[in-house]
């Protein structure tokens, strides 16, 4: 007889924990997801501001936008999220950035076949953007890169 009982009991338990497990998922399914953008390796996204543009730097490349236009800016990062592998941002120095389409206007007669549109960026204006990280022993090429941005 407390066999029985033990079984019955030990059903019944059972039979509990499965429901409430099975109405927890269910309940979670139904929830609206999060959308979350993952932030790449060696990638972090950022909002900044441009402190300082910097001077062109003329090079032997007549295809390089950068030996005619602006391309590297002085950055006050304001805040950060960081993917993997990306050092950590002292907030409180400049970061030295290339912009690899440029800080004017996109338009077709620099990149001709690029189909996104950035409307450059002017000292003291704020913006987001994700900023990959390069380790590079030329001291001419900037660390941080920007391929793409928007204007806060």
């Amino acid at each position: 007889m407390n066999f029985k009982k033990l079984l019955i009991t030990s059903l019944i338990l059972s039979m509990t924990v499965i429901y409430f497990g099975c109405s927890t998922a269910k309940e979670e399914k139904n929830m609206p997801e999060k959308k979350v953008e993952k932030i790449p390796p060696g990638h972090a996204r950022i909002d900044g501001v441009i402190s300082k543009i910097e001077p062109i730097i003329k090079n032997d490349d007549p295809n390089d936008p950068c030996s005619k236009i602006p391309c590297i800016a002085m950055v006050k990062v304001s805040g950060a999220e960081y993917g993997a592998g990306f050092p950590v941002l002292n907030m409180k120095e400049d970061i030295k950035v290339k912009f690899q389409f440029t800080l004017v206007p996109t338009s077709k007669d620099i990149f001709p076949n690029m189909e996104e549109k950035y409307p450059g960026l002017m000292e003291g204006q704020e913006f987001t953007a994700l900023v990959q990280y390069i380790e590079t022993i030329n001291e001419t090429i900037p660390n941080y890169q920007i391929y793409g941005y928007s204007i806060k």
